[in-house]
């Protein structure tokens, strides 16, 4: 069976990514830390927190270029017309932030364990910077999966209990990457 996980590159150019790390910088108001589990934070900014949010223009860039890979995403995983669904929304794309040093990590989860976040069938996360460390590591049965920090490069994989990952820590500089969901109506 394929696992369903796929890395594109060179989805966004180097200055966009060096432009969104910039705005997120800047708007410390609306940081938010995040509790991953076993003491593990992280720190990220909901880009549609407000109806008036600076953040408008970079989360409809950000639905587009995802949209633009999901459809290669279906070519290249063969998904036929009746296993997507016909509408589907978007969760708000988020910025998140992993500092070095160990506390910034994502331990190994699954993003769908709620009635909440059961509407979740697609992850997209793009990274805005290349970092030697700070992988993503998918692991569905019998099978491992490494996603690097690729600046521009963007992972989309199924969020449910086979596709187990994590988001390693960072050594040397931060890691920053922007991530949604697509959502069943």
């Amino acid at each position: 069976m394929d696992n369903y996980i796929r890395v594109y590159d060179n989805v966004m150019d180097d200055e966009k990514c060096q432009h969104l790390i910039g705005m997120f910088e800047n708007d410390t108001e609306h940081h938010q830390i995040q509790d991953c589990g076993s003491g593990a934070t992280l720190t990220q900014i909901n880009l549609l927190h407000s109806p008036n949010t600076i953040w408008k223009n970079e989360a409809n860039y950000l639905t587009n270029v995802i949209m633009n890979y999901v459809q290669q995403y279906k070519k290249d995983c063969d998904i036929k017309e009746n296993q997507w669904p016909e509408k589907f929304g978007f969760e708000p794309p988020k910025i998140k932030r992993y500092m070095p040093g160990g506390q910034d990590s994502f331990p190994d989860h699954v993003d769908v364990l709620s009635y909440r976040t059961a509407r979740r069938f697609l992850v997209a996360f793009i990274y805005l910077d290349d970092n030697e460390s700070g992988k993503t590591v998918v692991t569905p049965k019998d099978d491992m999966f490494v996603s690097h920090c690729k600046q521009g490069s963007i992972l989309l994989f199924p969020p449910l209990w086979p596709w187990m990952h994590t988001g390693l820590s960072p050594v040397n500089k931060p890691k920053y990457i922007v991530g949604s969901y697509l959502h069943y109506p």
